[in-house]
Order: structure tokens, then sequence, then C-alpha cells
């Protein structure tokens, strides 16, 4: 049977047979040039990052309101074309093209990754993804016809935020921000992004749900998403994703896709998190992001059986990461990991893990719970981990850390 593991230094791993797959919305174009002549841009397939998807996970929104004055209701009497025309001439001019070049020098080919951005002040500031911006201190930053050169102020790998800061572009509006945590199922939305390089393209749909996690190539996992059926393609990374009021409540990052393309299943950041990084993200400092440092598997009824454990739910260590907090605070791991995971069979596992079974006093069941709940938390905080070790609980303290790959670009 197929069983998911995690392990929050590293990727995700499943092993499901499923064929969806995370895409980062960038898209990957290589170009050659020779001296003094630049030869036609060769495009590619989109450059794909291959992250296993987890089983999504639904949430409540944290507040519920009714939609009877949403143009999610309008629809059939065909209002539903004002509104997306309206919000699409009211925001088009603060939205733009992010053009990243990476590798090659001189006559050597560079890579191009395209996406979004948009205006957040009249400061000249843009928010993208930080997979956008790939690395790069400068980009080029596309408004209408007009290029600027672009400065990555600071770029969150974890979260998949940047800033881009561009000088000359006072004149432009910059685009409001909603609240994503006011958003509900159903709720009427539009995205407008650089699906392909075809600038300035708008789609629109409805949110799907709240409350999304998803890892990412860092191994970071990211929750609270929003997830949204409004068409998205390589290069919406970094876009809006707007209410009917024209309000920016997310910023595009992934779909998933099991032919790379748009098949209904978007995710975008909430612009709350957003607005709580951005001082740090203005001044240019790194986001300190909290770490733990094991590898464990969710606990239902055919691990519990495999492995002879005294519980149904919760989280199974299989593996602690040496001088992480968790190997300071004593956590065990199994001690069969090292054969379990050289030959990839959960037979090998003994059954000896520590059982996380809560977290600051309240159950914990799954791994999306408890990254949720390290998420939250800072770097140096103290916390509390409820453990079922040899059928007995007990209570063991955790001073999180940094997490090991956390970095900030500009």
């Amino acid at each position: 049977m197929a069983r998911r593991k995690w392990r929050d230094d590293d990727l995700w791993q499943s092993r499901r047979n499923g064929g969806a797959r995370t895409v980062l919305l960038g898209i990957g174009i290589f170009a050659a040039f020779a001296a003094g002549l630049g030869v036609g841009l060769l495009v590619q397939s989109p450059r794909v990052v291959e992250v296993p998807m987890q089983a999504p996970t639904s949430g409540a929104p944290s507040s519920t309101g009714a939609l009877g004055n949403s143009p999610a209701n309008t629809l059939a009497s065909g209002q539903s074309a004002n509104v997306i025309t309206r919000v699409y001439n009211q925001v088009k001019n603060s939205i733009c093209t992010i053009t990243a070049i990476s590798g090659g020098t001189g006559k050597n080919a560079g890579e191009e990754d395209i996406g979004t951005g948009f205006l957040i002040n009249n400061q000249g500031d843009i928010a993208t993804n930080a997979h956008v911006v790939n690395g790069q201190k400068t980009v080029t930053v596309t408004f209408g016809q007009k290029n600027y050169t672009g400065i990555v102020l600071s770029a969150d790998t974890l979260d998949d935020l940047a800033i881009v800061h561009v000088a000359g572009i006072d004149q432009l509006p910059p685009l409001p921000l909603g609240n994503a945590n006011t958003l509900v199922p159903g709720q009427f939305v539009i995205a407008i992004g650089n699906p392909f390089q075809l600038t300035e393209s708008v789609t629109f749909g409805i949110i799907s749900g709240l409350n999304r996690s998803m890892p990412m190539q860092t191994g970071h996992v990211m929750d609270g998403l929003i997830q949204t059926d409004a068409p998205l393609n390589p290069g919406n990374s970094g876009g809006p994703l707007l209410n009917e009021a024209g309000q920016v409540v997310g910023i595009d990052t992934a779909i998933e896709s099991p032919v790379e393309g748009s098949v209904g299943i978007g995710f975008a950041i909430p612009i709350n998190r957003l607005e709580r990084l951005l001082p740090t993200l203005l001044r240019g400092e790194q986001v300190k992001h909290a770490w733990i440092g094991i590898a464990g598997m969710d606990i239902d009824s055919y691990l519990q059986s495999q492995l002879d454990l005294p519980v149904s739910q919760g989280i199974y260590v299989e593996s602690v990461t040496p001088d992480s907090p968790a190997a300071k605070a004593g956590l065990r791991g199994d001690s069969g990991a090292a054969a379990a995971n050289q030959t990839g069979q959960i037979s090998k596992l003994r059954g000896d893990g520590d059982i996380i079974i809560g977290y600051n006093g309240h159950p914990i069941q799954t791994i999306e719970q408890l990254t949720a709940d390290i998420n939250r938390d800072q770097p140096g905080q103290v916390i509390q981990l409820t453990v079922l070790r040899n059928g007995k609980k007990i209570q063991i303290s955790v001073t999180l850390g940094n997490w090991p790959s956390s970095s900030s670009g500009g």
C-alpha cells in the first residue's frame, strides 16, 4: 500500500500512483546570443518542478458571508462580463511582466524565467513569486511596451514571495489589497497574468477551496493556500487573484495537473501572508522560518496494523535529523528507518518511534496540522509536544530552530 512520507527539511515524498504534479507557474525559455546579434527565442516546454502532491486539506473559512450580491450569483443573468471588464480595465496598467535571466555569459545561452507581478505601493515596489525572480538580483520589468530594470529587494523562497523595486513608475497606481480571510468557497475571482507570454490575459472562476496545503521544491510546506478553478498556466506566476471589487486577495503561484497545464486546480498565496511579511521584505531582510527536524508519516489503520501502534491517528516519527531541534529535545525515530529508506519497504520499520499526538496542548492528528502550527511559530520559540513513547504519554519541550535553507535574495 502506498505511504506518504514527510521530512521537514527535504522534499515531501509520495508513493501514490496518481499522475498529478505541482507545476510552478513561471515559464522557462532559452535565449541564445551571438556576438552583436540576438538570435530568436527558442521556446521549450515550460519548466516543471515535480513535487508530489499530498491530499489537499480542507478548511473552514475564517468568516462566512452572504454571497447574495456577489458576481458569482450573476452569471446566469449575464452580468459577469461587465464585472470582469470593469476590473480588468481598472487594474491592467498596474500589472507587469517580469523576466529573469539566469546562467550563460557572453556568447553562451541564458535561460529566461517569465512571470507576472503587480504594483503594491506608490514607491515602485512590485510583488511577485520568488521562483519568478529565480535568485537573480536584477530582472526586466515590462509595463505595456516599456521595459525597466527591476532590483530584487528580497525573495523568500519558502513562502515563494519576492519584492522587486522599479524607479520611474510613480505615475502608475498600486493595486488595492483585499482580505483573504473573508473569502468563502464559491466566491467569484479574476486572474490576470502572462500565460505562455500572452500578456494581460484575463481568466475568471470561483474560490474552490480554502486552507489547502502544498509542498514546495524547498521542502517547506505552504499552508493556508487558496484553491481556484480560474484557469492558470505557466506565466501566471506572481500575478494577482482579484475579487469583484478589484482588490488583490491572492498571488497566483502553482497548479496541480497531470498535463502541465490548467485543469481547473490552481493555488494562490493569500494576500494577508504578503502583508504580514511585507515590512521584512521591503527592508531586504531574511524572513525566518521555524524548523523542527523530523521525518514522519500520518498514522492510519494500515500503518497502525503494520507497526502494531497503540493509536490510529497521529504522526509517526520515522527519523530525526542529527543535531536538529528535535534531536536536541530527545525525540526518537524508528530504529529500522535506515533499512526502510534503503529498501523502500515499510516492513523494515520496527514500530518503536515516537508518536506525536499534541502540540502546545491541542490534539495533532496529521502532518498538515503539525506543519501549520510550526509555520505560525518562530525560530527560538519553545513548543510543547505531546508524545506517545512505548505506549506512555510524555511531554517534550522543543526549541524551534531556523529552517536550514532559509534565504533571502537582494
